[in-house]
């Protein structure tokens, strides 16, 4: 049953500038981060994965952002470049292949500025990772703070007022470059604590130049960027532009009406607007926290970093992280007249009512797409329940290249399409947990007359206990259970509960192919005491 008329505002198209998406979902510039250590031109993985997305039925698709400024634009070196025209020709077959599946394509562009840390502070997994340059990263003033769970722990350098210019005039020659790639429109990250934000920020910018001091200083390079792009490209080619709506300071012990407060955040939105820009993306930033800041659902794990009542008022907390943005949405979108962009762990259900109401007008994500590229798809065909589950684990957000702990083709689509087995064969799974209904599902869907065995009553394997520890509210691995038991029951793959299988279950079934998926064996270390 097609079930657009449920999410009927869901799939409404919709406009940024004069750029037509064919729904109200937006997958963000979030970076995947597949491109080859040190080789910053697009590869097969990179390309396959969005082909993928866009195929998958996505309104607009955001590719994430090359460095703009090499090296002092970012330190990682898993990151794609634009900051030439060399790599124009390269970075085209991305909107071509975007294009190809009839979804627009904007790309993003961020500059590290106090973002990354220093290769010595890096974490232990990320030691020995190359590092594009080995001075002090640069920023709008030389303001920073320590903490183990936040990313700025290095003091930066302030730029010089000609600097800022430059930095600036890097943002307006990408644009022009993703233009002349095939790009339909460009994003400004000013979020998080880019470099942009250590401006708009009073926390960050203490300068006393045309840079600094009131909001309309602070803001100067951001609208610097848009009115360059509008003037060399024309003003149809759009740019949107995230923002924070609020900055937390409370965990660095800075009082949060020294940051970025929401009533900064609305002004910044309406120069921002008057500069040109066509839509905004509003979320929020916890300083001492970032991973927070994206990864919304963790905020409270294992506890509430401060007190509850202590949140901010405009930070909703109410559905343990989702939707945490919405009232910043709400109040962006009562102060401008361009589009607003919501993001933070919305479902279909929530996100229809967000545009009903009138909250947003986009829907960003974009790991529900890491986990299920055909999500939009999906939730439009009223496949709700054939929809693999991003189970918020975080993994996608680790050391890249990226991976997914539910979708084992990331970055390997081309590789890994499941098609029709040229010979049908009969097939015997031996185990119900995850990686047996995983294989049981994946050898279903390709003819195959599949059989599973599992030796105790019920299927999933350890997935019920492995969400007890870590709770439900975080990681949902028990909807990573039900998928697949649903998935493989829905396929037709026959299911033996209680039957713990050797050599003479083999000899009965007389299967083509036997696949063992017991898990592994447990073992208790020898540590003394």
């Amino acid at each position: 049953m097609n079930d657009k008329r449920r999410f009927e505002k869901l799939f409404e198209p919709g406009y940024i500038g004069k750029v037509k998406t064919r729904n109200r979902l937006i997958k963000s510039g979030a970076q995947i981060a597949l491109c080859n250590d040190r080789e910053p031109y697009v590869n097969e993985a990179t390309k396959s994965y969005y082909e993928g997305i866009a195929k998958g039925g996505i309104g607009l698709l955001i590719v994430e952002s090359p460095i703009i400024d090499y090296p002092l634009g970012g330190r990682n070196d898993k990151r794609l470049r634009i900051n030439e025209d060399k790599y124009i020709k390269e970075l085209s077959d991305l909107p071509r292949l975007i294009h190809k599946h009839g979804c627009p394509a904007f790309i993003q562009f961020y500059y590290d500025g106090p973002w990354e840390t220093h290769p010595e502070n890096w974490h232990a997994e990320a030691r020995g990772r190359h590092s594009n340059y080995d001075g002090p990263p640069v920023a709008a003033s030389a303001v920073t703070f320590k903490s183990v769970l936040d990313s700025l722990n290095e003091m930066p350098r302030a730029l010089t007022v000609a600097e800022v210019e430059e930095v600036a005039e890097k943002f307006v020659s990408a644009a022009v470059r993703a233009q002349k790639a095939g790009f339909d429109g460009v994003e400004v990250n000013a979020g998080s604590s880019h470099i942009l934000n250590s401006f708009l920020s009073p926390f960050f910018n203490k300068r006393q130049d045309a840079y600094g001091g009131s909001l309309e200083n602070r803001a100067r390079i951001v609208t610097q960027i848009i009115r360059e792009i509008k003037k060399r490209i024309g003003r149809d080619f759009p740019v949107t532009v995230i923002i924070n709506g609020l900055e937390v300071g409370q965990l660095i012990g800075v009082k949060d009406s020294d940051c970025l407060t929401p009533a900064d955040a609305l002004a910044i939105g309406r120069l921002l607007q008057e500069a040109g820009a066509d839509a905004l993306q509003v979320r929020s930033n916890w300083l001492g926290r970032h991973v927070s800041s994206w990864l919304v659902e963790q905020l409270c794990y294992p506890a509430p970093p401060i007190p509850l009542d202590a949140f901010p008022k405009e930070y909703d907390m109410s559905r343990k992280g989702a939707g945490v943005n919405l009232r910043l949405a709400a109040m962006m979108k009562k102060a401008v007249s361009i589009p607003i962009i919501t993001v933070g762990r919305l479902n279909p259900e929530l996100a229809e009512q967000v545009l009903k109401e009138g909250t947003a007008d986009f829907i960003a994500m974009t790991r529900r797409l890491i986990a299920d590229h055909e999500f939009p798809n999906k939730v439009a065909e009223g496949r709700l329940d054939d929809i693999a589950p991003c189970i918020a684990c975080g993994t996608c957000a680790g050391l890249p290249p990226r991976r997914c702990t539910v979708n084992a083709a990331l970055g390997k689509e081309y590789e890994y399409e499941i098609k029709q087995a040229d010979k049908k064969k009969k097939v015997l799974v031996v185990g119900g947990g995850p990686a047996g209904m995983e294989t049981a599902r994946v050898a279903a869907l390709r003819g195959h007359e599949v059989t599973l065995y599992e030796k105790t009553h019920k299927l999933g394997g350890l997935i019920p206990l492995a969400a007890l520890i870590k709770g439900f509210e975080i990681e949902d691995f028990l909807g990573l259970g039900n998928y697949l038991e649903r998935q493989i029951k829905k396929l037709g793959v026959t299911i033996k509960l209680g039957r713990e299988v050797d050599a003479s279950v083999v000899q009965a079934v007389k299967p083509d192919v036997v696949i063992v998926a017991t898990g592994g064996t447990p073992t208790v270390p020898k540590i003394p005491g």
